[in-house]
């Protein structure tokens, strides 16, 4: 959440919409966050996914971009910065371009898959303001092979590296268009590996931000787009497509824009009004999002808005249900599955309770694979498995809570199957049903599974 967190307190500075409170709120968020940031860079400069050398090229590039970001609102040590420009500078090619050094990124499968890792880092590294000639060759190399960007995502990187109107054409042309909005679909993977429709909204998203510099009208139907895909709960997804997605609103000025008078919203469902549902929307309100739960009743239902003036707005319906897990939809053989298994359903409360999961991954080699283990109320997780997967190098990083353990898989490649095992110990007697446990791929998240629920019971001592 930093950079979203980053991204929303500057717009509501630029708007004049910072209040003390707020200030205070997203202040005590950005200090831990920053901090939590440094955790990532590895010795001599640079970023990693979980902060073991050597850094990664794009993730280095990216965390160039939120630390400059992140500059806009609080202080941020220059050297950070400095030592990644460094890495990134050691790293390139004789003729300016820089090579991908992650091998499963789909990118390695384009004709030239230079181009949008040489783009992506000259755009972040012009938007940290740098000057430097490695930057000057590094956009030299993009300009000289822009015409081999064939794919909407890599012409949106072209297009934001080099600045040009003529970069913008392509993607004008390229966009897909459904009445007022338009969009771009990707072939391939986003930057940190998306595929499918989060690629997408990435890839739009990038194209907003470009078409926007340029002033093309096909940037508020862009944003109009995105709009329409975010999720009820506020995000888009991925991380990576909900940063690129706030990044693209907000400089715009976000997407809506001030009505000329107060408007007020009227709520009805199935005909009756749900009273005082909506705060008034004036120069104050009109780029809040406000959400209120609504009667639904079984069978067909009719939600009804009315507004008494004239305003720039995006509405959404969600509906959420609960099933019986015997019920639940599930794949008969998903690209990413995962098991989990006790070995008894009853123990005393001495004993211990030991639990086997099963990874199972079908899909081309990924490279962020998080597997969520619900852990059973009254239990406590036994650390020290974790410890020695992660020595032997199965997992990457791993962190405990009261609920949950959540693992981190760096790679994971097709056909692979990962089996875990670690101990559960009662605090106490209890007749518990286990949180449901979760895998999906990070970036990718419509890629998941989930095993169901177990129940447990712990008997007092005899």
């Amino acid at each position: 959440m930093t950079y979203p967190n980053v991204l929303v307190m500057g717009y509501l500075r630029k708007t004049g919409q910072l209040t003390p409170e707020w200030q205070m709120k997203l202040d005590e968020a950005l200090n831990a966050g920053y901090q939590r940031l440094l955790t990532y860079e590895v010795n001599g400069g640079g970023f990693d996914w979980f902060g073991q050398a050597p850094a990664k090229t794009i993730l280095t590039a990216y965390g160039i971009l939120e630390f400059t970001d992140m500059a806009k609102v609080r202080d941020v040590d220059p050297e950070v910065v400095k030592r990644a420009k460094n890495v990134l500078y050691s790293r390139q090619e004789r003729d300016g371009s820089w090579t991908m050094d992650v091998p499963m990124h789909s990118w390695n499968t384009l004709g030239n898959a230079r181009l949008p890792l040489t783009a992506y880092i000259v755009w972040a590294l012009r938007e940290a303001g740098l000057k430097d000639p490695e930057v000057e060759r590094g956009a030299a190399y993009v300009a000289s092979h822009a015409a081999e960007a064939g794919d909407p995502y890599v012409q949106s990187l072209v297009a934001l590296a080099l600045v040009r109107a003529s970069d913008v054409q392509p993607l004008e042309k390229s966009a897909i268009r459904e009445t007022a909005l338009s969009h771009w679909g990707s072939a391939g993977d986003g930057l940190c590996g998306a595929r499918g429709d989060t690629a997408d909204i990435e890839a739009t998203a990038l194209a907003a931000l470009a078409c926007g510099r340029q002033q093309s009208p096909r940037a508020a139907e862009a944003l109009a787009w995105l709009s329409k895909k975010r999720q009820p709960g506020g995000d888009w997804g991925s991380t990576q497509a909900t940063i690129l997605a706030i990044k693209a609103l907000l400089e715009d000025g976000g997407a809506a824009k001030k009505p000329e008078r107060p408007v007020h919203v009227k709520l009805r469902v199935n005909g009756k009004e749900v009273v005082g549902a909506f705060r008034e929307i004036n120069g104050e309100t009109f780029d809040l999002y406000q959400q209120v739960e609504i009667p639904a009743e079984k069978g067909d239902n009719i939600v009804e808005l009315e507004a008494d003036g004239a305003m720039s707005a995006s509405y959404q319906v969600a509906g959420r249900y609960y099933l019986p897990w015997s019920l639940a939809p599930r794949p008969e053989a998903p690209p990413l599955s995962i098991e989990v298994a006790y070995d008894k359903q009853e123990i005393d409360l001495d004993g211990v309770l030991h639990a086997t999961a099963v990874l199972s991954y079908r899909g081309r080699e990924t490279f962020m694979v998080i597997a969520d283990l619900g852990v059973p109320p009254g239990f406590e997780p036994d650390a020290s498995a974790f410890e020695r997967l992660k020595e032997k190098g199965t997992i990457d990083k791993y962190s405990l809570t009261g609920r949950q353990i959540t693992l981190y898989f760096g790679k994971v490649s097709q056909g692979q199957s990962i089996r875990l095992e670690y101990d559960l110990r009662p605090r106490f007697p209890i007749i518990a049903q286990s949180p449901a446990s979760g895998a999906y791929e990070y970036y990718a998240p419509d890629n998941s599974d989930v095993s169901r629920p177990s129940r447990i019971v712990v008997k007092e001592r005899k």
